[in-house]
């Protein structure tokens, strides 16, 4: 979600009606954000795969029959909507229902080619066909990575073998942090993220581990603010950040600890951070991108179950983090133009 929030703020700084459609943590998040300065619906949600024993990839795998039923129920619901609210133009990210054959529609995505567990390996190149499938249920497909040299993401959205080049737009990263002129005078951001019950199994690892750790550490759980707090001795603990405190925090970090998703790597790159990306267990594109980004010595990895704080800190800082051609601003710039030039400049 929080890639997608520099698009949406230019879409309102430019005057636009904005809907946003979603639901569960994301729309409170949001709501938090904007305020009345949009209007908010609540999605169709799609189940859940996430485990406490690591078996992302084989329980996505089982769940498709559902999570296209929730597509079908999704995309049937946007159609009613779209023309209940004379929408002009739809954008999605990552929700493969939203879109509208009619009307110009926008596809947001990092993951152009799933990564399937290891017994369904044989087929990585034939995920890309999922893909495919909705070449023409989306006027292009937007990628939040550079087409140079792999990018970030690799052959997740690159070397792919059907989606042609020009239902494609490589626009650069995406992130909603904003450099500042500002002191780096916390050694340790520790940023979790995530659905559960992943979030909360990797920040009870965390915290028995957080007491090795010298210097000023700050912990942000990247849960809403209403939950209940956590004091940790000599941590600085942090529910939720909204953007003003994101932005400050993120940039007085010397250093992150942080999952691999594809949106905090974003966030790490944009500010010129240095890390330590713990993928989720079974999360496959997680853990595919850690072993891509660790293989091009931009930032060191491990898996939860050997996390050793000291140890990997250590490690990371070795790494030489990723310089990007360039970053959000011009990515927004570019993204704007191409919705302008599709609709006639009417955005």
């Amino acid at each position: 979600m929080t890639r997608s929030l520099p698009i949406m703020r230019r879409l309102i700084e430019d005057g636009n009606e904005l809907f946003l459609y979603t639901s569960d943590r994301p729309l409170i998040a949001l709501k938090e954000e904007f305020g009345d300065k949009c209007k908010y619906i609540e999605s169709v949600e799609y189940p859940n795969p996430y485990t406490k024993n690591g078996t992302f990839g084989l329980r996505i795998t089982l769940m498709m029959p559902a999570i296209i039923n929730a597509i079908i129920k999704e995309h049937k619901e946007i159609r009613e909507l779209s023309k209940e609210l004379d929408i002009d133009v739809l954008i999605s990210d990552s929700e493969y229902g939203v879109f509208d054959k009619e009307k110009p529609s926008f596809f947001l995505f990092h993951q152009l080619r799933y990564v399937p567990p290891d017994f369904l390996k044989i087929l990585r190149n034939q995920t890309e066909r999922f893909n495919y499938f909705f070449r023409n249920s989306f006027t292009k497909f937007i990628v939040p990575d550079f087409l140079h040299d792999d990018g970030l993401t690799g052959n997740l959205s690159h070397n792919l073998s059907y989606l042609s080049p020009d239902t494609i737009k490589y626009i650069g990263i995406l992130s909603d942090y904003e450099t500042l002129n500002i002191k780096e005078d916390i050694d340790y951001l520790i940023s979790l993220s995530g659905r559960e019950p992943n979030r909360t199994i990797l920040e009870k690892r965390i915290i028995e581990q957080i007491h090795d750790l010298n210097g000023n550490i700050v912990l942000v759980r990247g849960m809403p603010e209403g939950a209940d707090n956590l004091k940790i001795p000599g941590v600085e603990v942090i529910n939720y950040a909204g953007k003003g405190l994101r932005d400050e925090i993120m940039n007085r970090s010397k250093f992150i600890i942080a999952r691999s998703g594809y949106s905090t790597i974003m966030d790490m790159v944009e500010l010129g951070k240095k890390g330590l990306l713990i993928p989720t267990p079974g999360q496959t594109e997680q853990e595919y991108l850690s072993e891509f980004l660790m293989e091009k010595r931009y930032f060191y990895s491990v898996t939860e179950a050997d996390l050793s704080l000291n140890k990997d800190i250590a490690l990371a800082k070795n790494f030489k983090g990723y310089k990007p051609s360039w970053k959000t601003e011009e990515s927004v710039d570019k993204f704007m133009n191409l919705l302008r030039d599709t609709v006639g400049g009417a955005i």
